[in-house]
C-alpha cells in the first residue's frame, strides 16, 4: 500500500468514525434548483458502506430523491464538522427497517410495519471534515496568534473518498 492509499484509508476511517458518534444529521435534498434540508436521525454502518435515515412516505424527502438521487448529509458534534456527499435509495425493506427500529421512532410511526415508514440508504461517496480542539483552545490560540502575530491553528481538516 502506497503512503497515499495509507493516507486514504486512514481519512476513510477517521470519517467513519467521526459520524459513529453523530446520530443527527441535516438531510440536503434537491428539489429542481433549489435544495432542501432537514434534519433527521440516521444510523452509520461502515462495514455496509452505508447511512441508513427511516423517513416518511408523504415527506418531500421522498419524491425528491426518486427525481435526483445526489444528496449531503451535514453531521456537527461540538466543534467537529463533517460533510458526506452520496446518493440515496428509498425502499420498503421491512427487514432492514425492524431492524433499525428504536423506541423513538415510536413518535413517529406506529410501529416498524407501518407503511408510512421508508428506508433512505445514503450510499457516500466522499467525505470532508473539520475538527477543533474547542471553544477556550480556539480562543487561547486566537489569542496568542493576536499577540504573536502568527497565524491561528484551524484545527485538523481533512477529506476521504468513502
Amino acid at each position: 500500500m502506497s503512503q497515499f492509499e495509507h493516507q486514504a484509508h486512514h481519512e476513510s476511517g477517521h470519517v467513519w468514525t467521526l459520524i459513529e458518534a453523530m446520530p443527527m444529521t441535516l438531510l440536503v435534498t434537491h428539489d429542481g434548483a433549489r435544495l432542501d434540508a432537514r434534519p433527521m436521525a440516521a444510523t452509520v454502518e461502515p462495514d455496509e458502506g452505508a447511512i441508513y435515515i427511516l423517513a416518511n412516505r408523504d415527506a418531500d424527502s421522498d419524491r425528491q430523491i426518486q427525481e435526483d438521487d445526489a444528496v449531503v448529509l451535514s453531521f456537527q458534534k461540538g466543534a467537529t464538522y463533517v460533510v458526506v456527499h452520496g446518493t440515496a435509495r428509498a425502499s420498503d425493506d421491512r427487514a432492514k427497517i425492524r431492524e433499525l427500529w428504536t423506541v423513538f421512532d415510536k413518535a413517529w410511526w406506529d410501529g416498524p410495519d407501518d407503511p408510512r415508514i421508508r428506508l433512505l440508504t445514503v450510499t457516500p461517496s466522499r467525505a470532508e471534515y473539520w475538527e477543533s480542539p474547542g471553544r477556550l483552545v480556539s480562543y487561547a490560540d486566537m489569542l496568542l496568534s493576536a499577540a504573536t502575530g502568527k497565524r491561528p491553528g484551524a484545527g485538523e481538516h481533512g477529506s476521504a473518498r468513502l
